[in-house]
């Protein structure tokens, strides 16, 4: 007898031990601490304007939003290499344009208002004026184009190469390190 009360006080400990509490439901914050993205589009056009006037004009393949406690994001990426590239048109304060931009992948930080591109990097001001790169971030306040790295620019009488460009986002002013390239002059 002994025998089989021990047998049933081992079994009520293991289902003892088998049950916890319930948990809660899938709650705001739950979603939020996750790591993956907070909202999906597949083919999304995206204008931001400034002053009614426009300022952006985003298009991808796939965007998706992320939302962190200190930061919010969109990551925006073609959606295989027979896809159209990422292509952001960027309008002047007058709301001209006066760039676009053409990449892999471009992120896009919203309360820094400052862009990212990554992958292949090509920007085509509307004087013909070219900016090739592997990285490049564009920030809104400033209106200003870096890229950490190896730079080429063409203009329609320069073509300059070199590391750590710094251009107006029409790039008519631009400066880079250690810079090496090609000018022609005129003759008069």
């Amino acid at each position: 007898m002994s025998r089989l009360s021990l047998l049933f006080a081992t079994g009520c400990l293991l289902f003892a031990a088998g049950c916890r509490m319930h948990e809660t439901g899938v709650t705001v914050q739950s979603l939020m601490d996750e790591e993956g993205p907070t909202s999906e589009s597949w083919s999304p056009i995206m204008h931001i304007s400034e002053d009614g006037k426009p300022r952006l004009r985003l298009e991808a393949g796939y965007m998706a939003r992320y939302e962190t406690a200190d930061s919010t994001y969109l990551v925006m990426s073609v959606l295989s290499e027979d896809s159209p590239r990422v292509r952001v048109d960027i309008f002047d304060a007058a709301g001209d344009s006066s760039a676009i931009v053409l990449s892999d992948r471009i992120m896009y930080f919203e309360r820094e208002q400052r862009f990212v591109a990554e992958g292949d990097v090509v920007v085509q001001s509307h004087e013909d004026r070219w900016i090739y790169s592997e990285h490049l971030a564009w920030t809104e306040r400033t209106a200003r184009i870096h890229t950490p790295g190896y730079a080429t620019i063409q203009t329609p009488t320069q073509t300059m190469s070199g590391y750590g460009l710094n251009a107006d986002e029409d790039l008519q002013d631009f400066s880079m390190k250690n810079a090496s390239g090609v000018v022609i002059v005129e003759d008069e």
